[in-house]
């Protein structure tokens, strides 16, 4: 998978005009006044600020607008107010004039400024020293004049567009001199319809002023003449890149982002480089709010798909929806249309996209923030089906290099939530073999995979040289990411510490539909140990998209396919297997710092099940990521349910049939349940592919192991194991061994609730565990039962919650908790609040 764009500077989201290693000033008019020495600044870090002339006393001033701010003057009266900008030449402004001068800006003319004769704009006529050149509207038409080392005129040109300028419209009006070729020439655009009209190449003779230290003024010449309105965005280039179809570009690019628009919801200005909802009165953001971007590239070679990066709240404030729209020339767009679940795109597949992101919240004190947005070009494969296909070589980018066509013994071996590997040979002598080399990407169908061993052998005969090459799929990458350090999931979905593991890696979370809560410590490194461990700890099946870069946690991977395995059809042989090797009956587990679930299981540290064998099978389970009793217990119980009974499982000789033409309806992949019959072996099953070694050059000869395991831990359908607990007096020796300073006041409800605040909850004076008596509050829907305590504890740099719970019949609603909330607050003032979940 390519990466095709990445929308990600302020300039991609607002529309202005993004600054290159040429610009020489760039002055956008953000501020809201000039700083203490009147100045504006120099957006290009050159240092060239603007002075304003004339601020104080006249109608001077940086209202909001299109791109932030801009600066609008002489509204009134301009030959009174005399209001100007000036940047005052260093010497260095025009030094390296190069092959190309660009100059242009955005402005938005008051009546005065379209009807008077000569309304300056861009002027080096001010001196010191000679012009280089000037830009003015007569009489409302934009005029370029240039000038020699001598302050002769060498090209004074006027233009007559095809649309009139008029008073309170917004133009983008540049230009492009060409030094080399003794050309200039001026575009102009209307923002209001879009029209761009492109003056003629103009040329002219001698030689333009090479040494010009004259400084730059915007909007007054020779204390006369002045402009009234206002500008924008104002930017000149030495030595320039650029040619005029850059700056129409521009234009057309300008015209559809809103980022930088003030009067919008959305603010992509205050934070350089993120989006977020305009914060407004009250310091409030709206509840939504849509950002468009600029155009960007797409021409895709394959598929497209769309990520984004952004900084969000769970349930509080999200990116909620992205939209594209494509075109070939920037003005006629495709319908806005939503990316699929997984970010697959849409919209056709033209020259140009643009995105409509919409962030919402429903907490208006916070917002969420876009950091990015990336089209990926995912090539196709010449080949849709395993069957028959062959290897394909990538290059760096991901795009095809090459097919091996000559490849054999081509297989694939893939496991639900385990090995994803390919195998090949070629002839040492194919001329192809030279575009081989470890760490290579190859793709198979819709797999890519990683070269990670190439192994040049020679026969027996001394003649014949082939290549074998191993590679893995493009996943276990996932394994040399950024080192982890250790966290803490509080009763999160998997789709949490997924998020965290793929964090920095350039893969994100696809689908996730296991929705186990678990309240465990991660110690993993990597990003593809943690994912490996929550599969294990919420169970579902991993399934890793390599071409895309995205990983779904799924209830169920597969599909119940229809397919069907018996003899003088598709299947060549099978071998059935009854394992008891890991049968258990009684199973322990050992949780975080020796943790049981004893004393919510009727005091034992062990479940147990004989439904299939009598005998005491006694194995234990390492929980040591497990902070949570309750869903402890929880795990063994499934984990129990599947080590209580043998294991059965089926290893076949078997045909892919949907290769060939009118059998497409026999499709079946890894994960699907299928049906065996075997009648010899009196057999009629349904049972799941859990193996797969696939044969691409002989389909025939594909192996497949087959498991009757047909659910996983985590699906939806598992019933959940109900805590009952009974009133017990079991007290762990580690408990017993500590001695505590117990900041909390009558913890045991010995004196009824003095010290506490109550709300819901009762003092049961018959059942206590440490003492007679004990807090008690009974569930009702939709209501919260609390109490709580304001402690004031010594200054150390450790402390410890404990607390002995009981449960009866507990089942929690949407959004319900239990568990205890701390409260901290330092001496700055400041809080931070932690919720323990206790279930």
């Amino acid at each position: 998978m390519a990466v095709k764009s990445i929308l990600t500077a302020q300039t991609d989201f607002t529309g202005e005009i993004p600054a290159t290693e040429k610009t020489s000033a760039l002055w956008r008019f953000n501020e809201s006044t000039p700083d203490s020495n009147n100045h504006l600044a120099d957006s290009s870090a050159n240092g060239r600020h603007f002075t304003v002339s004339g601020w104080s006393g006249t109608t001077a001033s940086l209202p909001n607008g299109r791109f932030g701010r801009y600066f609008r003057m002489n509204i009134n009266n301009p030959t009174t107010e005399k209001t100007h900008l000036v940047a005052t030449n260093n010497g260095t402004f025009f030094s390296d004039i190069g092959e190309k001068i660009a100059v242009g800006g955005w402005i938005n003319p008051t009546t005065y400024s379209v009807g008077q004769n000569y309304i300056p704009l861009f002027n080096t006529r001010q001196g010191p020293g000679q012009p280089i050149f000037y830009i003015s509207l007569y009489q409302g038409r934009p005029r370029m004049m240039l000038y020699n080392s001598s302050g002769t005129l060498i090209l004074d040109q006027t233009e007559t567009p095809g649309f009139n300028m008029v008073n309170g419209g917004w133009y983008f009006l540049s230009a492009i001199i060409n030094v080399t070729e003794k050309t200039s020439q001026i575009v102009l655009c209307n923002r209001a319809d879009g029209e761009v009209w492109t003056a003629p190449l103009r040329t002219f003779t001698g030689t333009l002023n090479p040494s010009c230290i004259a400084d730059i003024v915007m909007g007054m010449h020779a204390n006369q003449y002045y402009y009234a309105g206002g500008l924008d965005e104002w930017f000149f280039e030495t030595d320039s890149n650029l040619a005029i179809d850059d700056l129409i570009h521009y234009f057309r690019q300008a015209m559809l982002a809103n980022g930088g628009d003030t009067s919008g919801d959305v603010d992509a200005l205050t934070e350089p480089g993120v989006v977020t909802l305009r914060k407004g009165i009250g310091n409030l953001y709206p509840e939504s709010g849509q950002l468009t971007t600029i155009a960007t590239e797409c021409s895709l070679a394959g598929s497209g798909r769309v990520s984004a990066t952004s900084e969000y709240t769970a349930g509080v404030t999200s990116i909620s929806l992205i939209e594209t729209s494509t075109s070939d020339d920037l003005q006629n767009w495709s319908a806005w249309q939503a990316v699929g679940t997984n970010g697959e795109l849409t919209s056709p597949n033209r020259s140009y996209i643009r995105y409509r992101v919409t962030l919402t919240t429903s907490d208006t004190t916070v917002t969420p923030k876009l950091l990015d947005i990336t089209l990926h070009d995912i090539p196709k494969s010449p080949y849709e089906k395993l069957g028959f296909a062959r290897p394909v070589i990538l290059d760096e980018n991901g795009a095809w290099e090459t097919v091996l066509e000559n490849a054999y013994d081509i297989i694939v071996t893939g496991e639900i939530n385990g090995a994803d590997t390919l195998e090949f040979k070629l002839p040492y002598s194919d001329p192809k073999r030279i575009m081989l080399d470890n760490e290579k990407q190859v793709q198979i169908a819709e797999d890519v995979y990683r070269i990670r061993t190439m192994t040049d052998e020679k026969g027996s005969d001394g003649n014949s040289i082939l290549t074998m090459v191993y590679a893995e799929a493009a996943f276990y990458d996932l394994t040399f990411s950024a080192e982890k350090q250790p966290v803490e999931f509080n009763a999160d979905l998997p789709a949490v510490p997924m998020a965290f593991a793929l964090a920095g890696t350039g893969w994100e979370v696809g689908t996730v539909n296991v929705t186990t809560l678990r309240t465990w410590t991660c110690q993993e490194k990597n990003a593809l140990s943690i994912l490996r461990m929550v599969q294990n700890i919420h169970g579902g099946d991993l399934v890793f998209h390599s071409r895309d870069r995205r990983v779904d946690l799924l209830t169920f991977s597969g599909t119940d396919s229809g397919a069907l395995f018996a003899y003088r059809k598709n299947l060549t042989g099978i071998k059935r297997v009854v394992d008891t090797r890991s049968l258990v009956t009684r199973l322990y587990a050992i949780g975080k710092d020796g943790m049981t679930f004893a004393a919510i299981n009727g005091g034992k540290d062990y479940v147990e099940d004989f439904s299939y064998s009598s005998e005491v099978r006694v194995a234990t389970l390492d929980c040591s990521n497990f902070t949570n009793p309750y869903q402890m217990l929880e795990f063994t119980n499934m984990r129990l349910a599947e080590y209580a009974k043998p294991r059965v499982s089926y290893v076949l000789s078997a045909m892919d049939l949907s290769v060939l033409t009118g059998y497409e309806h026999e499709r079946w992949d890894l994960g699907d349940i299928v049906t065996v019959d075997d009648r010899d072996l009196n057999l009629t099953i349904k049972t799941r592919i859990v193996r797969r070694q696939y044969n691409l050059q002989e389909p025939w000869k594909t192996v497949l192991e087959l498991s009757t395991k047909l659910r996983e831990l985590g699906d939806s359908s598992s019933s959940t194991i109900a805590d009952q607990f009974d009133q017990s007096n079991l007290i762990g020796q580690e408990i017993k061994d500590m001695v505590p300073f117990n900041h909390l006041r009558n913890s045991r409800a010995d004196d009824g609730f003095a010290y506490w605040q109550n709300s819901g909850f009762e003092v049961d004076t018959e059942n206590g565990v440490s003492g007679t008596a004990s807090f008690k509050a009974v569930g009702v829907a939709n209501m919260t039962k609390s109490m709580a305590q304001t402690v004031y504890p010594a200054s150390r740099r450790n402390y410890t919650i404990s607390a002995q719970i009981g449960s009866n019949n507990l089942s929690k609603g949407t959004n319900g908790q239990v568990g205890i909330e701390l409260v901290f607050e330092y001496e700055d003032g400041t809080t931070e609040t932690r919720f323990i979940d206790l279930y």
